[in-house]
């Protein structure tokens, strides 16, 4: 069994040549690039057993013979996967049991799995090899294929660039693809060959990709908890982003913008105990959070606030020229998002990002921080700031209130990082009140944000602007008082941390 550490890269067909030219692959290489055909069938039950339990199992021709491959387990975040494969040959195109039962996927490549399993999808590719060796003297395989994934009449092209770690620190992967992607149009890639092929048999949509809690443990040094949290954070905004253009779905865009909400909190901390190690990544972060708060902003509008409006009256007509024009800026300000995770700024940040947390594991060791201790002072530190922005909460200001909102959501990300590490029932207690804090504030907010928006409209206002601004007040008046409730409460419950 290997453990499979490697950097997936998608590659516009387009700058193909422009990567043959790379000079890395000159001054870096150990030898002549090699080129082979690689044909692979995915097989599964009917039922998806494997796929189900994460693993993969394909054949793949190597000349005359045929090899046999099963993955299974690992992550893939920020476009760097880690996974353990087992391999063997195997006598013809049909899988066989695992030759030693010790193997960890052995209790699921069963002989009653074996006699179900059917050919779903096939890869069929030309991959060129180059062995690079960096400055540091670590050693980098990247491969460059071009193919397409096939599932009876249906097909999806294949153009992608993989780095995989030979010898040294995975940090090398992505210095190497940030050298290449100056020159060449690159995006990270977190979905492997065989989820494509899964995804084109099935014909099923990735549904959004939610935050999920960090597995952390007290044992843990704070770096190794950062690095998790990182890379989790970095997960869900590329599972969101990657359908950002091609499916209809606000969600995508709404838990994108939570996920680099999240991001940018997790790596201000960060830069407070390594500055150097966030470099300029800060400042991208608020560039993609503005793009995709504005767009966020419109989506409200268009499918929440205008809905819940028209539902209340008994004649709507008087709303829909406001939404024909709304619609129409919410376009024009969704393609910006569009552009901006297609574009070379977005993929460098994600590298960066990618880069940052796997430094993280350099620094095991040599700044260890015992992780209770720091995480009992962010959450004390957040707290103390929310107890402070909303000292006069029964007589602020849109804008006050708007930052009692802010420091209301980075109590909630703090809180749902570190819950893990305390009693789970008074941490979830506590948690469901700063939501609803943060929900009743989020309706303040939305007041604003809708006349704003109301005044970016091109159309002529009158009847229909003064109907969702006279709903929009009342609603704020409605949040307000909610807002007080929920305070109060919150202000009761002693910090589960202390």
């Amino acid at each position: 069994m290997a453990t499979e550490i490697e950097l997936k890269l998608t590659i516009d067909p387009a700058h193909v040549t422009r990567l043959r030219n790379h000079p890395m692959l000159k001054t870096a290489g150990q030898e002549k690039s090699r080129r082979r055909k690689l044909y692979s069938v995915y097989f599964d039950t009917p039922d998806r057993d494997l796929y189900q339990s994460g693993i993969a199992l394909r054949l793949r021709r190597t000349g005359r013979c045929w090899m046999q491959t099963v993955k299974g387990g690992g992550s893939s975040e920020g476009g760097m996967h880690q996974r353990q494969e087992w391999e063997w040959p195997v006598q013809g195109m049909e899988p066989e049991l695992i030759p030693d039962a010790a193997h960890a996927p052995a209790n699921l490549l069963t002989p009653d799995i074996l006699v179900r399993l059917r050919p779903l999808f096939i890869t069929d590719f030309w991959r060129t090899v180059w062995k690079l060796r960096t400055i540091n003297g670590d050693e980098v395989e990247l491969a460059l294929d071009q193919g397409a994934v096939f599932s009876g009449e249906k097909s999806f092209p294949i153009s992608e660039v993989e780095l995989e770690l030979k010898v040294g620190a995975a940090s090398s992967l992505f210095e190497v693809a940030l050298a290449i992607q100056e020159h060449v149009f690159l995006r990270v890639e977190d979905v492997s060959k065989a989820e494509r092929g899964y995804r084109l048999h099935g014909g099923e949509l990735p549904l959004p990709r939610m935050s999920r809690e960090v597995e952390l443990v007290s044992e843990m040094s704070a770096e190794q908890a950062f690095r998790c949290i990182v890379r989790e954070c970095i997960g869900q905004l590329q599972g969101n982003v990657a359908e950002i253009g091609r499916i209809h779905n606000p969600e995508y865009l709404h838990q994108a913008h939570v996920a680099t909400r999240r991001l940018h909190m997790i790596l201000g901390w960060l830069a407070v105990r390594l500055p150097d190690a966030t470099d300029n990544v800060m400042e991208e972060l608020r560039w993609l959070m503005g793009c995709l708060g504005k767009a966020r902003d419109w989506d409200v509008f268009i499918s929440q606030t205008l809905p819940q409006i028209a539902n209340e009256m008994s004649d709507n007509q008087t709303l829909q020229r406001l939404r024909e024009n709304a619609v129409g800026l919410c376009h024009a300000q969704y393609q910006e998002v569009v552009g901006a995770v297609l574009s070379q700024r977005y993929t460098r940040l994600v590298l960066k990002l990618g880069l940052i947390a796997v430094r993280q594991a350099d620094q095991d060791g040599k700044r260890a921080a015992i992780l209770e201790r720091l995480a009992g002072q962010i959450l004390s530190r957040q707290y103390k700031c929310l107890r402070r922005k909303g000292r006069k909460y029964a007589a602020m200001s849109p804008a006050e209130y708007h930052s009692l909102r802010i420091a209301a959501k980075k109590l909630r990300y703090a809180v749902e990082f570190f819950a893990c590490l305390y009693p789970r029932k008074r941490a979830r207690h506590f948690l469901s009140v700063l939501a609803a804090l943060q929900d009743s504030l989020g309706e303040l907010n939305d007041a604003v944000v809708t006349q704003r928006l109301l005044g970016e409209l091109h159309v002529t206002r009158g009847y229909g602007a003064g109907i969702v601004y006279g709903w929009t007040v009342c609603s704020a008046r409605c949040g307000l008082q909610k807002m007080h409730l929920v305070w109060s409460e919150l202000m009761r419950r002693k910090p589960f941390w202390q």
